[in-house]
Order: structure tokens, then C-alpha cells, then sequence
């Protein structure tokens, strides 16, 4: 080797790791897993939750406005309905959050907070296609005032499916990367859209089977409770694969300096070996290792600190987000109210505009028929969009390394902007399919750029660049916290998207304005998105 050799940062963190996994082998429980690259199908086992989660989402999607329109609620009071457990979630996920980064058990900080989501979703997905047979146990007459226990029934399954899942698929994705070494990061963040959207395909097929007609549907009482009961199986295994997939690393363990070891690497980490190394080969005279001088941004390093934030320094933070959080929070909210636009009225979009059918018809009429048929032939639309979504995920790692994050991010943004604009104009079964794709492009996009993206931001703590300098952040954030709270998007836009469209809906008498809206938020969102900071992506 020459004098002046220059090393790396991935040399640095190779050595790093391979250090760090011999050691963690050689502890009472083996938590070597931590810091090697992951096989295709570690990453599979992984993830699994996520199919599960996009089971429900297709449950979601397909049957709970036509169960809540059902039951005789307008569109006006059913998107207030919508609006409660977003409204739970958008303040109580990120606290929920804030406490996994500080939980001390010997099981870990994120799976004891997934396994309790997990019991509250399958125990949702149980009550709310039920919610109406719960409520006749209860008293009600439906001679008489109607579904009075049964709308509180209902609501009270819709609140517990829509809190849970929602805020344990934020709460997977950090439970993801914190398994995973850098490299992995956004393989196991398009393994998880890519699983996703094959069990979110099979979720909306399974939902355009018409199951009243077979023997398990008759069993079960309806089409619904077919399908929900099938989440609920789905989701079961999802959980208990996810959660046995690999052991976390135990709070207390990685808290002890002494047993620095343990901790995950960081950037400061990555500079303190970097001046070692220069240290030890300026004494022994031999090789002298020189930090990468050509382009390189500098990390101006600090005291890494590593107690876990506390919750009053959480809620600080909160009020004092860096700008390039700021930025990717409010395009990650556009994002989703783009897509709550489009999914959460999606199928009775079809039903109504496309079909030509009417919920509220008489049943057995040929409108009530029709509109069933839609919301059928919606269901394979929104499996349309799921498996698109999956089949992008595959190669946008490969997209991004070759024209880069910000094409890829605002490209994708633009393109279902377009798509949504055709699908409202021309209201034919063919545009249903060709604009699903879009939306498709986008919930690939949406679901793994930002979260590499913050990533990236924890692994050199830094947030900001001022020239070629990258400035280590004062304060001190949860990675955890940050990612629920970008999770967390979704709920607020849930909340604005369900105290809104309804009455719109109910002023104009059509749904085609939700197509409209998701067209304008996804451009307002491909304009936000030219002002994220995305690093060296």
C-alpha cells in the first residue's frame, strides 16, 4: 500500500461492521444479525407484516364507505366518522413513537409496541364488518330507529383498524431499518412496497369476489365479513413472522459505554475510527491514511450523545424541526392527500360515476346492482395500483442510482397528477386501469424515498449543508420519532381530507371532485418536493 492511500467511508464502515458482528456473536444472545448485509429473504421474513397491513388497507379501501353508507349515514357525517382516529393518530402516534425509543425491555423497543397494534387491528377488523349484528345484540330495531348501537359499533372497529394500522406501518418501517445495516436500508424499504403490493393485489381481488354466493361467505353472513376475516388470518401471520424475525438489541445494552460495541455506527462514529486509524499509522510510521479530499461533503462532528431523547425533548423537537424536515414532512402530507382523495372514495367513484349505480337504490334494482358491480370492478382497479406499485418498487433502487432521487421523487408526483386528470375527465373502465398505475408510481415513491431520506439525515445527524459542510444538529432526535411523525402525514391529511370532501361531495352530487383533488394535491406535492434536501441520493 502507498503513503497517502485514502480510505473510505464504506471501507471504514466494513471494517466497523465486521468488528462489531464478531463481537455481538460472541455475546450470551447472539445479536451478530444486526451488522451483516441481509439475505432476499431475511428481508422477505422481515417485512411480512406489511402484507398484512396491505390486506387491511384493501379491506379498507373497498368496504367501509359502502358499509358506513350502508347503515344510512350521508357522505357529510361519514367523512367526519373518518376524520376521528386520524385525529387520535396524528398526536398520539408519534408519542407512542418517542416512548419506543426510550423502552428498556429485554425484548426490544419496537416489537413490544407492534404486537400491541397488532392485537388492536385484528381485534377492529373483527367488529367492524359486524358492527350492525353487534348493535341488534344490543337493542336496536331496525323497524324502527335504525343502526343506533350499530353506527357505535361500527365506528368504534373503524377507529381501532384505522389507529392501528396506520401506526404500525410507520412503527415496521423503523422496526425494518433498525435491523438492517445502511446498505440495506432501501432494499428492505422496496422489499417491504414490493410484498406489500403483492398482498395488497391479492387483498382487492379477494375483495372482487363476490362471496355471499359460496359456502364460506353464506357461513360467515356477507361478502364483508368474509374478506375481514380473511385480513384478520393474514394479518396473524404477518405479525408473528415479523416479530420472530430477528432479536433487537436490548436499550440498556446499547447505553453502556463500555459496551459501545453494540450501538449502531454513526456518522460521528464513522469519523472517530477514521482519526484513529490516522493516529495509529502516523505513530507506527508506516501508511498514512487520508480522508477523501475530492468533492466529499464534510462532517463537522460532535459529542455523540446516547441517552434516548425524553418525552418533553420529543415535543422541543417537534416545534423545532430542522427546515429539510419541515420540507419533506409538508410534501409527504400533500402526497397522501392526494392519495386519501383517490382511495378512501375510490371504489364508490366507480360505482357511481363509471357504472352509473346507486347505493341507496332498492335492493335488487338494476342501480343497486350496478353500483355493486363497480365497486367489484373497483376493487380490481385498486389491485391494479397495488400490483403496479410492487413492480415499481423493484426497479426504483436501481432508478434512483442512475438519475437520482429528485427526478424520481418529483417525476413520480407529476405522472399521477396527469393520470388523475384523465381518470376524471374520461369515466371509462379503461382510464380506471391506466390511471391506477400512476397512482401506483406514486405509492412506491412516497413510501421509500422519504423514509431512506430520513435515514440518511440520522446516519450523518445532520439536517442542513452550508457549502460542502455538513453541521452535526444541536439537538438531539429520535429516529423512531422522526419516522413515525412522517408516518404521521397521513393522518392529518385523513383529517382535512374527511372534514372536507364529504360536504363537497354532498354539494356538487358527485364523487368525480375526489379525482380532481387527487390530481391538484399530487402536483402541489411534486412542487414541494423541488425544495427537499436529498443529500448525495
Amino acid at each position: 500500500m502507498n503513503k497517502n492511500t485514502q480510505i473510505t467511508d464504506a471501507q471504514i464502515m466494513d471494517s466497523m461492521l465486521k468488528k462489531r458482528y464478531e463481537y455481538a456473536r460472541s455475546q450470551i444472545k447472539d445479536y451478530c444479525h444486526i451488522f451483516r448485509p441481509k439475505t432476499r429473504w431475511e428481508l422477505i421474513r422481515l417485512t411480512l407484516l406489511i402484507v398484512g397491513i396491505q390486506f387491511t388497507y384493501a379491506a379498507e379501501t373497498a368496504f367501509v364507505t359502502p358499509i358506513l353508507l350502508g347503515i344510512g349515514l350521508s357522505h357529510t357525517f361519514m367523512t367526519m366518522v373518518w376524520a376521528v382516529s386520524p385525529t387520535l393518530g396524528f398526536f398520539c402516534a408519534p408519542l407512542l413513537a418517542s416512548v419506543s425509543d426510550q423502552i428498556r425491555l429485554e425484548w426490544g423497543r419496537r416489537r413490544p409496541v407492534l404486537l400491541a397494534l397488532g392485537v388492536g387491528l385484528m381485534l377492529g377488523l373483527l367488529i367492524l364488518p359486524h358492527g350492525a349484528r353487534i348493535g341488534v345484540w344490543f337493542g336496536d330495531d331496525l323497524t324502527g330507529q335504525g343502526f343506533r348501537w350499530g353506527v357505535l359499533m361500527t365506528v368504534i372497529g373503524l377507529i381501532l383498524v384505522d389507529f392501528n394500522v396506520e401506526t404500525c406501518n410507520g412503527m415496521a418501517r423503523t422496526y425494518f431499518m433498525d435491523m438492517c445495516i445502511r446498505d440495506d436500508h432501501p432494499k428492505v424499504l422496496t422489499i417491504a412496497v414490493m410484498i406489500g403490493g403483492f398482498g395488497g393485489f391479492a387483498g382487492y381481488m379477494l375483495g372482487s369476489i363476490v362471496w355471499s354466493r359460496t359456502n364460506i361467505g353464506i357461513f360467515l353472513g356477507s361478502n364483508e365479513a368474509t374478506v375481514f376475516a380473511s385480513v384478520v388470518l393474514i394479518v396473524l401471520i404477518g405479525l408473528i413472522t415479523t416479530l420472530s424475525s430477528f432479536r433487537e438489541i436490548p436499550l440498556p445494552l446499547m447505553q453502556i459505554r463500555i459496551d459501545e460495541m453494540l450501538r449502531p455506527i454513526s456518522r460521528v462514529a464513522i469519523e472517530e475510527e477514521r482519526k484513529r486509524l490516522l493516529s495509529l499509522n502516523s505513530v507506527s510510521g508506516s501508511t498514512t491514511l487520508q480522508p477523501e479530499t475530492d468533492d466529499r461533503i464534510t462532517i463537522c462532528t460532535s459529542e455523540d450523545d446516547e441517552t434516548p431523547i425524553s418525552l418533553k425533548l420529543f415535543l422541543v423537537n417537534l416545534i423545532r424541526m430542522p427546515r429539510a424536515l419541515r420540507i419533506l414532512y409538508l410534501t409527504q402530507f400533500l402526497s397522501h392527500m392526494g392519495y386519501l382523495s383517490y382511495c378512501l372514495y375510490f371504489t364508490d367513484f366507480v360505482g357511481r360515476e363509471v357504472f352509473g349505480g346507486n347505493v341507496s337504490a332498492l335492493e335488487g334494482s338494476e342501480e343497486f346492482y350496478l353500483y355493486n358491480e363497480g365497486v367489484r370492478f373497483g376493487c380490481v382497479g385498486m389491485a391494479v395500483f397495488i400490483l403496479s406499485s410492487s413492480l415499481y418498487s423493484m426497479v426504483i433502487e436501481r432508478l434512483i442510482n442512475k438519475f437520482g432521487a429528485r427526478p424520481i421523487y418529483i417525476g413520480g408526483l407529476i405522472l399521477n397528477s396527469f393520470g388523475m386528470v384523465v381518470m376524471a375527465i374520461f369515466k371509462i373502465k379503461a382510464t380506471v386501469f391506466v390511471c391506477c398505475i400512476t397512482m401506483g408510481i406514486k405509492y412506491a415513491t412516497m413510501y421509500s424515498l422519504p423514509f431512506l431520506l430520513i435515514s440518511h439525515y440520522h446516519l450523518n445527524n445532520s439536517f442542513d449543508k452550508k457549502d460542502k459542510i455538513l453541521p452535526q444538529i444541536v439537538q438531539k432526535r429520535g429516529f423512531g420519532a422522526d419516522i413515525s411523525t412522517l408516518s404521521s402525514m397521513l393522518f392529518l391529511a385523513q383529517v382535512i381530507i374527511s372534514l372536507s370532501i364529504g360536504s363537497i361531495i354532498d354539494a356538487f352530487g358527485t364523487t368525480t371532485i375526489v379525482v380532481y383533488s387527487a390530481g391538484l394535491f399530487s402536483s402541489l406535492a411534486a412542487f414541494a418536493a423541488t425544495q427537499v434536501w436529498f443529500m448525495d441520493l
